[in-house]
């Protein structure tokens, strides 16, 4: 790395990389670094070119006279130095779900079933990847995150395979061997498997998974496959039949992925399947950078489902912003503990310790020496635990994080997070059109409202080390606390009309003037004032500049729709959830730089 010359005494910090040789005393009281946090102060205040030196703190070393130096980077406006452990399993996959929601039901001749996923990797080069299997789920709203949805019999692995960029599968073995029961309603089983060269950073990789069980018992899952990812979902009647499936790599098993439910939420009968896999994935090769475990509700990234995943499976505001590879500040790796529904005050508790005891624990004394497998908590969960009470509300959150101390230690360095805005469309035919059709409640409102007393109480906090405001990040520029609407995103008309316009007939495709991104949610002026919204789950190039989009399959309506409507980039699902333009928009605003606050 190169470094500024301040002075001609050359040393090194603890991994061999040139530092700027700086005496250093003991800090004063109230002194601090760019960060806000307390350090050693330099001595020297100019460089030999006589440029005013910053207070940075990094890696302590010691110059050839044996005076305690600061290791300080040379561009002196980015992260702290990164300690690498290489043989510290570290979480090496984006887009990672735990197996939640519902059971599903193994029907004659699809009681053999393979799921073919793929996930990001982080931005260095990884190997002897861990792979733990659950046997157990978690809650879906209600008292989420408790894992209390069980199937009623182990899940039966037949084998697991990690699949290389370049197309090569390595089978994951389980204590040696290619087959494992993962026990219901308790079991964890982690499997391993070592590359023979090291994964290229920033990778993408698949895990193909192949289990059953018998004819009438139950599983659980937590993945939707995503279509534009190349993930698919197989069944059949025996195991050499959903080889044979797996081997031809042929489109997903009707019954796994039904078309009419694809990128669809809702329950067994309604919802798009969730296939098996992995519940986490861990890695060695860390290269210091901070490590994210986030206490997380759907906030974070349920509100986007299959079709507008990104290439490396982030969805969510949250998701999509930690993965950002940024310049300066660089990816930060994560574990979302939660899933939509998630309550702070059911986290860590009750019914809810087991990903905790069986999963994290497991990797940080049986594989990492007493090493978590993260750096820092970040603490996005409180929204689900909202109370007309403000104290109510603000110890909920703030009662997660006191047990996450009392577990892990007074000292852990958690970063916490606002809670942004639930909002209406008044009219509610006016779909969130306008700001003016924006309301928002005493409980939700972050300017006057419960929220901002309990917002303020979350800021004021001395639990968190740091604080992320994501309201203003969140709200549209025009009225904090309220979200940007769909009148900020026009995108032209709707080509001709749908359907029939007899208000009868229904209709599961639109001609729009441009390619949208999959997952895209579109609203349109259907009649003069009025507005509505389909999700796009399949788009098709029509050769002559327009295109023709498949709706989801739960959107199928007869809509009477006016020619040539107004269009635009829908922003919000239901006032709770932003639609994908939402997500983008927010995750494009918060900065960068607020990754500073991830250390300690």
């Amino acid at each position: 790395m190169l470094v500024k010359t301040v002075t001609t005494v050359v040393a090194t910090d603890s991994a061999g990389k040139p530092v700027d040789a700086l005496p250093v005393r003991y800090a004063g009281a109230g002194e601090t670094d760019v960060l806000g946090r307390p350090v050693t102060a330099i001595s020297a205040t100019e460089d030999a070119l006589g440029t005013p030196v910053r207070v940075v703190t990094g890696k302590t070393a010691q110059n050839s006279a044996g005076q305690w130096v600061d290791s300080i980077p040379i561009d002196l406006g980015g992260h702290p130095p990164w300690v690498p452990d290489a043989n510290r399993y570290m979480p090496a996959a984006t887009g990672i779900h735990w197996s939640q929601g519902f059971t599903q039901t193994y029907a004659a001749g699809l009681n053999y079933q393979c799921s073919k996923l793929f996930f990001g990797s982080p931005d260095y080069p990884t190997n002897s990847f861990l792979v733990p299997y659950l046997g157990f789920g978690l809650t879906d709203g209600g008292n989420a995150p408790q894992e209390t949805i069980n199937p009623n019999a182990d899940i039966l692995i037949d084998e697991a395979f990690f699949i290389h960029p370049n197309g090569t599968e390595y089978p994951i073995l389980f204590s040696g061997v290619s087959t494992v029961a993962v026990v219901a309603a308790t079991g964890v089983a982690f499997g391993l498997v070592t590359l023979p060269a090291d994964l290229p950073a920033w990778s993408i990789y698949g895990i193909r998974t192949v289990w059953h069980g018998t004819v009438g018992n139950t599983y659980i899952g937590g993945y939707r496959a995503q279509r534009h990812r190349g993930e698919k979902y197989w069944a059949a009647g025996d195991l050499a039949s959903i080889q044979a499936l797996a081997a031809a790599n042929g489109p997903s098993t009707a019954d796994r992925d039904p078309d009419a439910r694809y990128n669809c939420l809702g329950n067994v009968s309604t919802s798009q399947p969730l296939a098996f896999g992995p519940a986490q994935i861990f890695a060695k090769g860390w290269d210091g950078r901070p490590v994210a475990m986030v206490l997380s509700d759907s906030l974070v990234e349920r509100q986007e489902l299959a079709a507008s995943a990104d290439a490396r499976r982030n969805m969510g505001v949250i998701g999509r912003w930690l993965d950002q590879q940024d310049s300066t500040w660089g990816s930060t790796p994560h574990i979302f503990m939660g899933l939509p529904g998630a309550k702070s005050q059911n986290e860590l508790a009750t019914s809810a310790m087991k990903r905790w005891d069986s999963v994290l624990d497991v990797v940080k004394n049986n594989y990492n020496g007493g090493l978590n497998p993260w750096t820092f908590v970040f603490d996005q969960s409180g929204r689900n635990d909202n109370n007309a009470t403000a104290s109510t509300w603000a110890n909920f959150k703030f009662g997660l994080v006191d047990r996450i101390k009392t577990r892990y230690g007074a000292g852990t360095h958690v970063v916490g997070m606002t809670i942004q805005p639930t909002v209406t469309s008044n009219p509610t035919n006016q779909n969130y059109h306008a700001l003016a059709n924006i309301a928002v409640a005493t409980l939700w409102d972050a300017v006057a409202g419960t929220l901002k007393t309990v917002n303020d109480l979350i800021k004021a906090s001395s639990r968190y080390a740091r604080l992320i405001d994501i309201v203003p990040y969140w709200s549209d520029d025009r009225a904090l606390g309220k979200p940007p609407t769909p009148e900020l995103f026009p995108i032209g008309n709707v080509v001709g009309h749908p359907g029939n316009q007899d208000g009868v007939t229904t209709w599961s495709t639109i001609v729009l003037p441009l390619q949208v991104p999959l997952g895209s949610r579109i609203q349109f002026e259907y009649q003069p004032g009025l507005y509505t919204s389909r999700t796009i789950r399949a788009i098709a190039d029509n050769g002559n500049g327009t295109w023709t989009a498949t709706v989801n399959g739960d959107e199928v309506f007869a809509t009477n729709v006016q020619d040539n409507a107004p269009l635009f980039y829908m922003t919000q699902v239901d006032g709770i959830h932003e639609a994908l333009h939402g997500i983008l928009y927010t995750a494009g605003r918060i900065p960068q730089s607020e990754k500073a606050k991830f250390y300690s």
